[in-house]
């Protein structure tokens, strides 16, 4: 009954939030002649699709003493592909300053995606992580993902199910990024394949010509019941040939506190990490028309235990059978690395009567795992070999190269007839070999045993041609209409060879091919240069292609095809109080078909399309800045994600079903507060609260109920003090040291016998850091 009563309180906290967020209709809006102004001086100091946001961050610096409101400012995105303030998209799109994310010590999605309405993770531990926007996915084990990823205007990460492209989403340190963009809602005209849910794209700060900066940084933390970290940072910017050549690097180095341990091995802390990165930019700009844009970016992910997935709970109370922050698993497994590459050449050119962007792009992802496999296969194995403490584990190399070309030409924005038109090409290549390894499960030591499974999945081709446009027509002042389509080509191809006692022998290949076509209606009414409100239809689509693991004659189709979905969204955006406050808020309802969804058959698991889904919601979000130096912040979501049908024979869901590890509500507050002191200091204090409401676990490959996952909520704090060009800052996220669940799953080959695994939000985390600007 508490627990019920728990749960009640949180969801009526949600409730309030929104209520509070769809009161500020009420509030009425002024316009204002300054933002055409300081719209016009942040295209021409960045230029379209430059990145460079043109805002009054109040978060950056030390508040003085005046008691005058505080001016929001405007933030200028490109989530458009050109440059427009944030208030002028007419869709759902969220923006996070990376001087906030500095200041919240924020470094991975974790850390912020509840300040993001609709926007919830499904992670397994670091490295291994899910995005979901507004509903749309299929589970944890989703081979493919529906949330694309962008650095820049470079697509970073797999298109394909190959390489492992639902859960190894690229988590890129916001070290030095200007911020990071959040586009919630398809994307197929614009960003292509993979943008079903949405896209993140993050927006690196780019290297200023005219002044010299630099700016290092150290920081320490603890986690409760864990170890301890500390980070190194350091970020250069140089003119080399002022006004037009310049350049911009910076590099990290993290060590993340671990705090899960093993009883088997006896070793603590084995969940820690190591992260290190760099990423280097050179500008030049031989006129005010052009500009040509190099960069290189780096990452590295590395780990004794990450591989091995969270604390063995009971799978009916959800209780640590070893003990708190406990797992038992088979020594010399838990090894995880994951490298992220990326090259990226961005040409910008205005040719008067439109402006020539290009980006090409190399990115290559390795990864490198040890999983645990003892206790599903133990009781199998080890009776058939004579064995009493053999262990297992899952091998597992990923390399993944990826080049794409795209070409833009679009008209300029004062055009009462505006268009855009491109071509995009991408080739991936990649190789994912699997090999289940024998020893001996206390000591690691190898046992040699008969092959008991390799397979190389490789390699694997997939190319695309697209070709995409769309056109703006500006009816008058106030009402716009958007158009647009987007025409891909795939082409797919993987070869599989494989033997041993658990996969049998095969070799083949197999070839998949589609051509889907997306759209975009998007009507737009301004009422003033303040208030907006548009509606929005769009579709998305997930490439098809061979399926993985099915052999020729076994029964099971060879290829799958892709799966699409079409949004229709109502949005309200608006600036009031003297631009002190903005809100915006967006319902959408979603028709997903033709899902993909793995199934088995004849003992192989395979992907196929089937089974309908809907997902309906309301995202509101708000920002006011009552008196200088104070920011108060607030969003809410209500997402209705279910089966419209019963999925196809082997997975057991069926129409009205919830979608799996989507909260149907999600909440977050924030308050910050800057001010001065004596003697030139100032300070600042800050504090968040964010809900993740209760969510189904995975849809079953066996009759039975499924698992509730509990809702969890959670408490940061941040302080700190600048003295000159030094910045001292202390943090304590997750207060009150919640155990947030984020994944379950069995540990064994029956779903319905312990134990299962359980991957939680990290303890209490306490820190300290320190920086200075030159």
């Amino acid at each position: 009954m508490e627990f019920r009563h728990l749960q009640h309180g949180r969801r009526g906290i949600c409730i309030a939030i929104a209520a509070a967020l769809l009161g500020s209709f009420g509030v009425a809006a002024q316009p204002l002649s300054p933002v055409a102004a300081d719209f016009a001086a942040g295209v021409a100091s960045g230029g379209s699709d430059a990145g460079v946001a043109v805002a009054t961050d109040q978060q950056a610096r030390p508040a003085s003493s005046s008691t005058a409101p505080t001016d929001l400012g405007t933030v200028i995105v490109t989530a458009n592909k050109r440059s427009e303030r944030l208030q002028d998209v007419p869709m759902a799109v969220s923006a996070l300053q990376g001087q906030q994310l500095e200041r919240e010590s924020a470094v991975n999605f974790a850390d912020y995606a509840t300040r993001v309405p609709g926007l919830n993770v499904i992670s397994n531990g670091q490295g291994w992580t899910q995005l979901v926007l507004r509903g749309i996915t299929s589970g944890s084990g989703q081979a493919n993902s529906t949330v694309g990823t962008y650095i820049d205007d470079a697509p970073y990460g797999s298109s394909t199910v190959y390489a492992a492209g639902g859960v190894l989403t690229p988590d890129i340190d916001p070290d030095d990024l200007q911020r990071i963009e959040v586009l919630r809602g398809p994307q197929g005209t614009l960003y292509g394949s993979n943008t079903l849910g949405g896209l993140i794209k993050f927006v690196t700060t780019p290297p200023d010509t005219s002044i010299a900066s630099a700016r290092v940084g150290a920081g320490y933390s603890s986690v409760s019941g864990g170890g301890s970290g500390f980070d190194e940072r350091a970020m250069v910017n140089l003119p080399l040939v002022e006004g037009k050549l310049g350049l911009r690097a910076n590099a990290y180095n993290r060590n993340d506190p671990g705090y899960i341990d093993n009883s088997v091995t006896g070793k603590s802390e084995v969940n820690g990490a190591k992260v290190s990165g760099a990423r280097a930019q050179l500008l030049w700009t031989p006129t005010d028309r052009v500009s040509l844009r190099l960069s290189a970016l780096a990452q590295n992910l590395g780990s004794d235990g990450l591989a091995n997935v969270g604390v063995d709970v009971d799978r009916d109370t959800l209780q640590p059978l070893h003990g708190d922050l406990q797992q038992s698993r088979a020594a010399s497994t838990g090894l995880f690395k994951l490298q992220y590459r990326l090259y990226d050449a961005s040409l910008n050119a205005d040719l008067g009567w439109a402006r020539l962007i290009s980006s090409s792009t190399y990115s290559t992802q390795a990864m490198n795992s040890n999983a645990d496999l003892t206790a599903p296969y133990g009781p199998i194995l080890n009776p058939a070999f004579g064995l009493s403490n053999g262990g297992y584990s899952l091998v597992n190399q990923i390399t993944l190269g990826k080049f794409t070309q795209e070409l833009r030409l679009q008209s300029p924005e004062t055009q009462a007839l505006e268009w855009r038109a491109g071509v995009f090409y991408t080739r991936e290549h990649s190789n994912n070999f699997q090999h289940i390894a024998s020893f001996d499960a206390t000591t690691g030591a190898p046992i040699a045993l008969p092959q008991l499974g390799d397979i190389y999945v490789g390699p694997a081709i997939f190319t695309e041609w697209a070709a995409y446009g769309d056109v703006t027509w500006h009816a008058t002042s106030q009402l716009s209409v958007l158009v647009g389509a987007r025409y891909s080509s795939d082409r797919a191809s993987y070869t599989q060879t494989g033997d041993g006692i658990l996969v049998g022998p095969s070799q083949f290949t197999t070839r998949g091919s589609d051509s889907p076509v997306t759209y975009l209606f998007n009507p737009s009414y301004k009422f003033s240069d303040d208030m907006m409100a548009y509606v929005r239809v769009a579709s998305g689509f997930r490439p098809g292609g061979p399926n993985v693991g099915v052999p020729p004659g076994l029964g099971a189709p060879l290829t799958f095809g892709p799966d699409k979905l079409v949004s229709y969204e109502l949005g309200f955006k608006s600036t009031v109080l003297e631009r002190r406050m903005t809100f915006d808020v967006a319902t959408f309802y979603i028709d997903w078909s033709q899902i993909q969804l793995t199934v088995n058959a004849g003992g192989f698991g395979f992907l196929g399309n089937g089974g309908k889904a809907k997902s309906q919601g309301l995202e509101a979000a708000w920002q006011f800045a009552p008196v200088r130096g104070l920011m108060l912040q607030a969003n809410a979501s209500w997402t209705d994600p279910k089966l419209a049908a019963d999925t196809q024979a082997g997975l057991f869901g069926y129409k009205g079903d919830r979608l799996p590890y989507v909260p149907k509500w999600n909440a977050s507050l924030g308050v910050d507060y800057d001010f001065p002191l004596a003697s030139g200091w100032s300070g600042f204090v800050g504090a968040s609260y964010r809900f993740i409401g209760s969510r189904a676990s995975d849809f079953r490959a066996v009759p039975g109920s499924r698992k509730e996952v509990p809702s969890y909520d959670g408490i940061d704090l941040r302080a700190g003090v600048n003295y000159a060009n030094w910045t001292i800052k202390a943090y304590v996220k997750n207060l009150t040291d919640e155990r947030g669940i984020t994944a379950i799953a069995p540990q064994t080959i029956d779903p319905n016998a312990n134990p299962f695994s359980a991957a939680y939000v990290p303890p209490r985390t306490v820190g300290i850091s320190a920086s200075v600007d030159f």
